[in-house]
């Protein structure tokens, strides 16, 4: 999914800072060991980055107050510089109490009074470990190449021997964070560790979270953004689950350059291999050379192209058709991203093809250059 699909949709209602004590009671106050007098700032984060919402002076005893911002709930950071800073998930009415050393605030920080920050500091905590456990595989490998002089087939065996373990931890620490996440569907912190989790293994879990919010601040923008992203997210699961090998391929029905409209289906009883591509992707025009031998070898063999086009300027899209010698079937409905074939087939990036075998269902994904050819021999032998 678009790289995406695993980055914070907020749109935060930002306020400025007041003259007196704010009416809903928040404050945050906190004992800082080893500091110099500096200032620290309150910060909300939104999508656009971080807006100031308070500011103080830690005092000579260490300690400093901040009452003057009422907070929706949200991600905050409680900030010396731009590379001290504590994490915080505050919401109105807190008393939150923190305590840690001004030199290295973010390591070694603690808050009372914020259960979404406790539960934050959790969540860090288990990534921590298990980036320490990754690293540990990693350290392996890269030994074993230094010390044993291996050529590139001996490191690409254990690279592989490697990988079962690693996908193994992986998974395991999935399971652990969604088991905290389910225990914890009404926690605000909870968004931001479930962006490690994989939406196709792990939808129940979204959709769990989601309600969850929804049910406790029915009013957030932010969480309002996180219902829209699930939402987004399930569909696209629900289309990825759709084209998945071995299942009948998805009709599409698009225009052609002359305007009369293609259906997918009617090229059954060939293997078809549907190509994403569009004019203005760099990588895709650098592959049809490779497309356009691939075509010459096979087409009288029962092979066909369904060229789907990401366009949105028509003539651009001719032009290139016409520049890059393109003799198979063409269409385009010239909505860009929104294309009807790309939200069918879930395409988060391109060049991107799916192989269709005679009878329709599809044979595999993805499938460029070398790896396209040996797929066709295979099955157009």
């Amino acid at each position: 999914m678009k790289p995406l699909f695993y980055a914070l949709a907020v749109s935060a209602v930002l306020y400025s800072c007041t003259g007196s004590q704010n009416p809903s009671g928040f404050e945050l106050k906190g004992s800082l060991q080893n500091s110099k007098g500096e200032s620290v700032y309150l910060e909300k984060l939104s999508q656009s980055g971080t807006v100031v919402v308070d500011s103080g002076v830690i005092d000579d005893k260490g300690d400093f107050l901040l009452n003057k911002y009422s907070p929706s709930v949200g991600f905050y950071r409680l900030r010396i510089n731009n590379a001290n800073f504590a994490m915080l998930v505050l919401d109105s009415a807190q008393k939150v109490v923190l305590k840690g050393d001004a030199r290295d605030l973010g390591n070694t920080f603690s808050a009372e009074g914020s259960p979404d920050t406790k539960l934050f500091l959790e969540y860090s905590l288990m990534g921590q470990q298990q980036k320490r456990r990754t690293d540990s595989l990693e350290n392996i490998f890269r030994t074993a190449l230094v010390t044993q002089k291996m050529d590139s087939l001996t490191a690409d065996s254990l690279s592989k021997e490697l990988q079962k373990p690693y996908e193994t931890m992986i998974a395991q620490y999935s399971d652990k964070v969604a088991k905290k996440i389910r225990e914890n569907t009404g926690s605000f912190a909870s968004i931001m560790a479930i962006q490690q989790l994989r939406p196709e293994n792990y939808m129940d879990v979204y959709k769990a979270l989601d309600q969850g919010l929804q049910q406790k601040y029915p009013n957030s923008d932010e969480v309002k953004a996180f219902h829209g992203m699930v939402q987004q997210t399930q569909m696209m699961v629900a289309r990825a689950e759709a084209t998945k090998v071995g299942n009948e391929a998805p009709e599409l029905i698009l225009p052609t350059p002359d305007n009369k409209e293609l259906a997918l289906s009617s090229l059954r009883g060939k293997v078809v291999l549907i190509d994403f591509w569009a004019s203005w992707c760099g990588p895709c025009r650098k592959e049809m050379p490779n497309v356009k031998l691939v075509y010459q070898k096979y087409k009288d063999k029962g092979f066909e192209i369904y060229g789907v086009s990401l366009d949105k300027d028509r003539n651009a899209w001719l032009e290139a058709i016409e520049k890059d010698g393109l003799k198979w079937p063409q269409v385009s409905d010239l909505k860009f991203w929104q294309s009807e074939a790309a939200q069918t087939y879930a395409v988060q990036s391109i060049p991107y093809t799916v192989l269709i075998g005679k009878d329709g269902k599809i044979l595999a994904s993805g499938l460029r250059g070398a790896e396209l050819e040996s797929k066709l021999a295979q099955v157009l032998k």
